[in-house]
């Protein structure tokens, strides 16, 4: 595990507010795989690493490393059926009644990064040919702060996916990846109180 400027190498925030100890480990029937830059695995405003944190059926698959590659098995694990959450021209929204055609539980794939990145993963990985697109619509403002959001309504990683398992699971796991989001903003706000004025003094630390 990295560690950089007594930070927890888990959550990523420094040890004095690592909230590893507080969070919930989640059980679900269905699967998450997340698709993930190897830049944003060390970014402490990543929220994707929280989702992976919570439920204990979540996999990743790191972009960007020479000679690996994206297998068959991420895409199309036994027994599940793959989603691809992007909301491109072709996305179906996920709600009960398309839930309820699938016969299998679902493989969410989530692409991490910036708009762009994730626009193009798609297109750039031939086994994710042809797996379904499915979109969710929020009803309220995110609640994440911590970059700066390019559309009112739009959701960071984390929220995108909790809205997606409501659908999928229910609403008591989604209050408990709710929780586990709010122990997680309030750690990177506490950590931000540690390393701002250490920014602004213009001493350089490792993020």
């Amino acid at each position: 595990m990295r560690r950089t400027n007594n930070r927890c190498p888990q959550c990523l925030v420094h040890e004095d507010n690592c909230f590893c100890t507080s969070i919930n480990h989640l059980s679900s029937n269905n699967r998450l795989s997340i698709i993930l830059f190897k830049k944003e695995r060390w970014l402490p405003s990543n929220t994707a690493n929280l989702a992976l944190m919570s439920l204990e059926k979540s996999f990743k698959f790191e972009r960007g490393h020479q000679e690996v590659s994206m297998t068959k098995d991420f895409v199309y694990p036994d027994g599940f059926q793959p989603l691809y959450l992007f909301p491109s021209d072709e996305a179906v929204e996920l709600d009960q009644n398309f839930v309820s055609t699938l016969d299998k539980p679902v493989n969410l794939i989530v692409p991490d990064g910036t708009w762009r990145q994730a626009k193009k993963i798609h297109r750039r990985e031939a086994f994710l040919e042809g797996v379904p697109h499915v979109k969710i619509s929020p009803t309220s403002p995110s609640r994440y702060t911590l970059r700066r959001q390019k559309y009112d309504y739009g959701l960071c990683t984390f929220e995108a996916i909790a809205e997606a398992f409501k659908v999928l699971e229910g609403p008591e796991l989604y209050q408990l990846m709710q929780d586990n989001f709010t122990l997680f903003l309030d750690a990177h706000h506490k950590n931000r109180m540690i390393f701002e004025p250490i920014k602004k003094k213009g001493i350089h630390r490792a993020p």
